[in-house]
């Protein structure tokens, strides 16, 4: 006899209450992710990394009131972020401190293991749920500009990293360009360029490269203008606020390579941008494409049973923006975060690019395919 919600078998009621609680687990994770954001907008990580505060002291620091700033370090010595000299002490009286493993992760810009951007990203993400209902309700996109300003910067900074970090020392090499790109004259263009981070790496790595960015964000355009001057490569670094699938030769000349790093997917269009890099490489050049290490084929797990971590991040990374905003133009792919190999190659196919090499860049989370004719 089928059970029904009215008499669960004792398989269905423990399988509810295992999925109860990892809803509730995961709900307790997004709340100390909004104390995390709410501490690093604030400057109370910042402050405290700098010298163990008592509240009162924390909040002479900070400018925030005393009672929220006790509130806030009872809170995280709770979550086992901050430590505590002595928990019978007054409330006013204990002192709190940022422990170093804190600190690597919450008050350390550039450390390998700084999620600030992520607890950004996150925060950002929702504040445009509302946004991104209306849109789902009305069968329509969502412009990644409408997303707004917080969330076009936590995607910055949240790939800044890779681009400063890893680009250049080790994965230019790796695709076999840095020969290339250190030619007098070399140039490169960028789809999707984002707020200039890679283009900037890429010129300050190779002196004599010149680097055009595009996107059809004028915003990220505008914030990538900056982040080159601020670098002192603004003389050979270009950013134009474009959709990928314009005349790119044009605009950028002809380039030894195309890069559309952790773009494509979101493009309404990828056949089209692939096709527009095309036409804008040299005879032998390539294109560059890096997007998500999505599995081969879709395989759940099942009910009841957790997916792979970075599949359940991609496609819920897709249901909340890539899709939306891959469908804010009419007539799109529709492709979102989780583009398989086999949609890519069939993109790069149509687009006159079918040598499709993967090159493994030793990343948790990107694949890396190169396109040639």
């Amino acid at each position: 006899m089928t059970a029904t919600l009215d008499q669960p078998s004792p398989v269905t009621v423990e399988a509810a209450g295992a999925l109860a609680g990892r809803l509730v687990a995961t709900a307790l994770g997004s709340l100390e992710l909004m104390t995390i954001q709410l501490g690093l907008e604030t400057g109370l990580y910042a402050a405290l990394a700098a010298s163990p505060r008592t509240a009162p002291a924390l909040a002479e620091a900070t400018g925030i009131a005393a009672r929220y700033c006790r509130e806030w370090l009872e809170q995280q010595a709770m979550a086992g972020l901050v430590g505590v000299d002595d928990p019978a002490a007054d409330p006013d009286a204990r002192s709190y401190s940022l422990p170093a493993s804190t600190a690597l992760v919450l008050a350390a810009e550039g450390s390998p293991f700084d999620l600030t951007p992520l607890v950004r990203l996150l925060g950002a993400a929702g504040l445009s749920m509302p946004a991104v209902t209306r849109a789902w309700r009305e069968g329509r996109g969502l412009s990644f500009g409408e997303y707004g300003d917080g969330l076009r910067e936590a995607q910055g900074a949240f790939n800044r990293g890779d681009w400063q970090q890893r680009l250049v020392p080790e994965w230019v090499p790796l695709l076999g360009l840095d020969e290339r790109l250190s030619r007098p004259g070399a140039r490169v263009l960028e789809l999707g360029c984002g707020v200039g981070y890679a283009a900037v790496a890429l010129a300050q790595g190779f002196p004599g490269l010149t680097v055009v960015g595009v996107d059809s964000d004028e915003a990220s355009v505008t914030d990538a203008r900056e982040h080159a001057a601020a670098a002192g490569v603004g003389d050979r670094v270009r950013f134009e606020t474009l959709h990928a699938d314009a005349d790119l030769g044009a605009v950028a000349g002809t380039c030894d390579a195309v890069l559309v790093l952790e773009a494509l997917h979101d493009m309404a269009h990828p056949v089209a941008a692939l096709a527009a890099a095309r036409s804008s490489l040299a005879e032998d050049g390539c294109v560059v494409v890096l997007d998500e290490a999505v599995a081969d084929e879709f395989a759940p797990p099942g009910p009841g049973q957790e997916g792979p971590l970075p599949e359940r991040l991609f496609y819920a990374s897709s249901v909340l923006h890539c899709l939306p905003v891959g469908l804010s133009e009419d007539g799109s792919a529709g492709t979102g975060a989780v583009m398989r190999p086999s949609t890519l190659r069939a993109y790069a196919t149509e687009a006159g690019l079918p040598d499709v090499q993967v090159v493994d860049l030793g990343h948790d989370l990107l694949r890396c395919y190169v396109l040639r004719r």
